[in-house]
């Protein structure tokens, strides 16, 4: 059934009443019974009450008074302004606590005294004073006001219900936060913003090319609160109750008014709901609707956004899950691969590289950690977008890890699979620090295929960080380690490297570190000072430490054999490491890994 957008005359009859609750004072004011001679005081009269008191109930006048007499008018006796200095002095201290009015009732014969110091101290003060008729006792006004007041409460109350009920109709269908601020903009006929927490928009409403000044720019108007936010942020009344802002864009001569109004879910701000207003300056009545619609707006908004976090995060897990079992090959038959592959649109036939990344930013340590690591696979899908090569992306531990199809020839693929790795390091460097670091395996066929090249990128993410190599690296980059993976995996390859590292470290405490001298020795081609410069040693010491070397290998470290079997010994023990250290994690995959 097609909803039709409350009216005013749902919220107020003519000016009678004030649409935030209140009574307006200038209407109360009409009514037969409060008709009475306003002496002071008219530049007040726009302001709203919402109770009225006696005078006896708000304790001595003085300095110390406290201001609580927000929204409230006061029903005095006359005499009580008798004296003029007394009376001077309560006018200020009453319009210090923020009174609205002050409503002076004759005695009952009628007399009034000289108010004209009064006067003057409420027109000072901009408080009406006005002298009632006699019959106008507490009891009637307090009677007339509170009736009035708790007729207009009722006439908000009921606006609201019929705003939340239109609203809450389209968060029943289920159509998305376009169409929630469709609604809202239509209820307020005015343009809309929807905006996460970071200040990006979303979703706008209502903007029409035609308007005048920001009205016709969501942009610019996005951009603007976006300058405000860190304000915002910083006050804790703006962050969760409703703000409003005037904006102004250069030496445009009217500003415009937004409401805005915090969407605040189980305690965590999601974003916010921005009403625009069309007009400036803008009107009262519409102010008091926009409010109400903001509040009951931004409420139902939250709950379509949570619902649609909630449906995306459980996307997102399946898809980590199904991520999780392909890479350790855990899938109980043919049958559950093929299910769950076609759920996810992974080709069993296809060809896939895996990439691997990590950062110091992704390290788990808390909520708000996994909540950057689902954002990360979200940036992450959406990095070169492809018809035919399907990206896969879920967290697995400290790593995010990516499923990359692979079209093409060898050649073509493996170009392919080393852009990519390039474009998602440009791309995520940003958000994820320097110390981002990429590794990726050589590309296999279906399921066994994506587990082999997660292995291999797992074991380049190991051997990158203990040789230093580059942020971003292949498998392949690495072909000396990989030449020797069987050495490695075997009894004698591990006990000759054992054999000759052992020489070397037996002797660290008491000369340093013999290893390390020797690896900058080697990788400087046998260039003594440059060895010296890398290590920041004087000449003579690195002289003596070289020899000290060849005693304890008992062969002279300045010839190639000896050279090659130290360079040698460490590549095989740091290989060794690198995938024993995995072994715990993962079983080394069948090498079913096609070459590209």
């Amino acid at each position: 059934m097609a909803q039709t957008s409350p009216s005013s005359v749902d919220l107020i009859d003519a000016q009678d009443r004030d649409p935030s609750g209140q009574i307006s004072l200038r209407a109360l004011l009409a009514e037969p019974l409060l008709r009475g001679r306003v002496i002071a005081g008219t530049a007040g009269l726009s302001r709203s009450a919402s109770w009225c008191l006696p005078l006896s109930e708000l304790g001595e006048a003085g300095p110390v008074s406290s201001p609580d007499l927000s929204g409230m008018v006061v029903h005095l006796p006359a005499d009580a302004l008798a004296e003029p200095d007394e009376a001077c002095a309560l006018v200020a201290d009453l319009a210090r606590r923020d009174a609205v009015a002050l409503l002076v009732w004759p005695s009952p014969e009628g007399r009034v005294p000289d108010l004209t110091r009064a006067a003057r101290a409420a027109e000072e003060a901009r408080i009406p004073l006005l002298v009632l008729p006699a019959e106008a006792d507490y009891r009637a006004v307090s009677r007339l006001v509170g009736q009035k007041a708790l007729a207009q409460t009722s006439h908000v109350l009921e606006y609201g219900s019929r705003v939340h009920r239109t609203l809450a109709e389209v968060l029943a269908r289920g159509s998305g936060i376009p169409a929630m601020a469709r609604a809202v903009a239509g209820l307020a006929r005015c343009p809309v913003l929807v905006m996460d927490a970071d200040g990006e928009t979303l979703v706008c409403a209502g903007f029409e090319p035609g308007a005048a000044g920001l009205a016709a720019e969501p942009a610019r108007i996005a951009d603007l609160i976006a300058e405000r936010l860190p304000d915002l942020r910083e006050s804790d009344d703006c962050a969760r109750t409703l703000t409003e802002l005037n904006l102004r864009e250069g030496e445009l001569d009217d500003p415009v008014r937004v409401l805005i109004a915090p969407i605040v879910v189980g305690g965590d701000l999601y974003g916010r709901l921005v009403l625009v207003e069309n007009v400036w300056p803008p009107d009262a009545h519409d102010l008091a609707q926009h409010r109400v619609i903001a509040e009951h707006g931004a409420t139902l908004t939250g709950s379509e956004m949570l619902r649609q976090r909630s449906v995306r995060a459980a996307e997102e897990q399946a898809r980590g899950d199904f991520v999780e079992s392909l890479v350790h090959g855990r899938f109980a038959d043919p049958h559950e691969l093929e299910a769950r592959a076609r759920h996810h649109g992974f080709d069993p036939e296809g060809r896939y590289a895996v990439h691997v990344l990590t950062a110091g930013a992704l390290l788990p340590a808390g909520r708000r950690d996994q909540r950057r690591a689902g954002a990360v696979t979200r940036m992450v899908q959406v990095v070169e977008p492809s018809d035919t090569q399907r990206t896969l992306a879920a967290a697995i531990g400290p790593f995010i890890v990516v499923i990359r199809q692979v079209t093409g020839d060898a050649l073509a693929g493996q170009a392919s699979v080393a852009q990519f790795a390039g474009q998602l390091h440009r791309a995520l460097r940003p958000h994820l620090g320097d110390d981002l670091r990429l590794t990726h395996g050589r590309a296999g066929r279906g399921a066994a295929g994506v587990a082999a090249s997660y292995y291999e990128a797992r074991v380049a993410m190991g051997l990158a960080r203990h040789t230093g190599a580059a942020p971003v690296c292949g498998y392949d980059d690495l072909r000396v380690h990989a030449a020797l993976k069987d050495v490695a995996a075997s009894v004698e390859g591990r006990a000759f490297a054992r054999e000759i590292l052992d020489a070397l470290r037996r002797v660290h405490s008491q000369t340093g570190d013999l290893e390390q001298v020797v690896l900058a020795y080697i990788r400087s081609a046998g260039n003594l000072n440059a060895a010296a410069r890398t290590l920041k040693l004087h000449r003579n010491t690195m002289l003596y430490k070289l020899d000290r070397a060849s005693r304890a290998l008992r062969m002279d470290i300045r010839s190639a054999d000896a050279q090659f079997m130290v360079w040698l010994a460490h590549h095989i023990d740091t290989l060794a490491a690198v995938t024993g250290a995995l072994s715990d994690e993962l079983s080394p995959p069948v090498d079913s890994v096609e070459a590209l």
